[in-house]
């Protein structure tokens, strides 16, 4: 007897897309089985016809709890993840305070205790001080992020003395160094020169930051990763350049992410929605978009990660006439899914594709293999139930988020998700949240 049995419907791993149905008992899969097989379940779940991927994988959300909780919170975030089909998360530390101590670790952990909808992996901050890394690791943090742009000190990271220092301390603890590209002094510059010469239109900020600082960044980190031999992450690759250099530099043991936004969104988007689409790293031009698609297809880029990055409208809307008074992000994580079923409507990206970039890959990358982002024996019995017949619109009204509005707003896909269960229960039905909240918090194999 089965807990749940979900029948008959078109499983898909990295590999391939087969019809069978799924018996699941103690929140896990503990059956595949041929089509056809009924086997007895306390509750059945008709598939048929239907679409059957693992939980999405989210390797890079701000949730803003503690201390900018007006923005997002671990209740809001995670609803918004549930909504679009993401049933695992991993938390940036970019909140107030940073998480860089064990005591402020441990704080967050309790903060998002009983508030989280979906199952959640905290990310430590480091600057240039790693004295806290092998203990964050023992309490589990699941990478340790490095920031060498776009972040102010104690936390930039920009001497590559201090970087090779980092790495290397995230080596000694076994753990994964996420690490986000950019030379601090190109986009310093460049905000220098625009502000004094009062830059505020739409693509002021843009100017701000080339692809040749973006580049030039992830060089210097390839490099210190293969010096140091850690294993490493690079946050939101978004142009062909940056390709380039993964494809020349990148070590075995560096991996990549892009953004659904960098891979959908051009600059244009910029001028027509203003603050709504401001983004760092921002938009880029077509060419970049066909560079980090094909990126994605080959494997160059191994996952996508939306940098969930919330802002209420009204902090948006101040950046309407000056785009300097806006912050730079936007809301991504219950988006992710539609934008990649939009992906795969428009042959850029295949089933198999899509769980290998947003659900196996990411999991196995940050420790999680096994557990999360499949459907094999054994693992979590986190779903998305999907129906190809039905299509999907991304409407601001529907945003689980604070931050309210997309800069996909109107966008649509050919299918909709219709049901997300995590561990075998359901958390969300037809985009909208359902049930308590019932996430936990993971940590990753080491």
């Amino acid at each position: 007897m089965f807990d749940l049995v979900v029948l008959n419907g078109l499983v898909v791993d990295s590999a391939r897309s087969s019809e069978a149905s799924l018996g699941i008992s103690g929140g896990r899969v503990v059956a595949v089985l041929a089509p056809g097989e009924a086997p007895p379940a306390r509750t059945t779940i008709d598939a048929k016809g239907k679409i059957v991927l693992p939980g999405l994988v989210d390797a890079h959300v701000h949730f803003r709890e503690p201390g900018l909780v007006h923005k997002e919170d671990f209740a809001s975030g995670s609803r918004a993840a549930a909504a679009g089909g993401v049933t695992t998360v991993m938390v940036m530390p970019t909140d107030n305070p940073m998480t860089t101590t064990p005591d402020l670790f441990a704080e967050k952990q309790a903060l998002a205790t009983g508030k989280c909808h979906v199952d959640f992996a905290l990310q430590a901050g480091l600057g240039p001080d790693p004295q806290h890394v092998r203990a964050l690791a023992d309490l589990g943090a699941v990478s340790f992020e490095i920031f060498m742009s776009d972040l102010a000190p104690p936390m930039l990271t920009e001497r590559t003395h201090d970087l090779l220092a980092a790495l290397a301390a995230v080596r000694d603890a076994a753990g994964v160094a996420g690490i986000t590209p950019g030379d601090d002094s190109i986009v310093h510059a460049l905000t220098v020169r625009e502000q004094a010469m009062g830059g505020a239109d739409r693509l002021a900020f843009w100017r701000t930051r080339p692809t040749i600082a973006e580049a030039v960044g992830l060089a210097r980190a390839c490099l210190a990763v293969n010096e140091i031999g850690v294993r490493a992450h690079i946050r939101q690759v978004s142009c062909a350049a940056s390709v380039e250099v993964l494809r020349g530099l990148a070590p075995r043991t560096l991996s990549a992410e892009v953004t659904p936004h960098n891979l959908l969104l051009t600059e244009h988007e910029i001028t027509r929605q203003g603050p709504v689409a401001k983004i760092a790293p921002p938009l880029r031009p077509a060419s970049d978009l066909a560079a980090v698609q094909a990126a994605l297809r080959s494997g160059t880029i191994a996952i996508v990660a939306t940098d969930h990055a919330p802002h209420t409208p009204a902090e948006k809307q101040a950046g309407d006439t000056d785009i300097w008074k806006a912050p730079g992000g936007f809301p991504g994580v219950q988006t992710l899914l539609p934008l990649m079923l939009r992906m795969i409507g428009d042959g850029l990206l295949t089933y198999p594709e899509l769980v290998r970039t947003c659900c196996e890959q990411p999991a196995v990358l940050f420790g999680l293999a096994g557990r999360k982002g499949t459907l094999s024996v054994g693992a979590d019995a986190d779903l998305v139930i999907v129906d190809p017949g039905r299509p999907f619109t991304i409407r601001n009204e529907d945003q689980q988020s604070k931050a309210g509005l997309t800069p996909f707003n109107g966008w649509t896909a050919p299918a909709t998700p219709e049901l997300v269960l995590l561990r075998g229960a359901v958390v969300a039905r037809d985009g909208v949240p359902e049930g308590a909240a019932s996430g936990r918090f993971i940590r990753p194999a080491r």
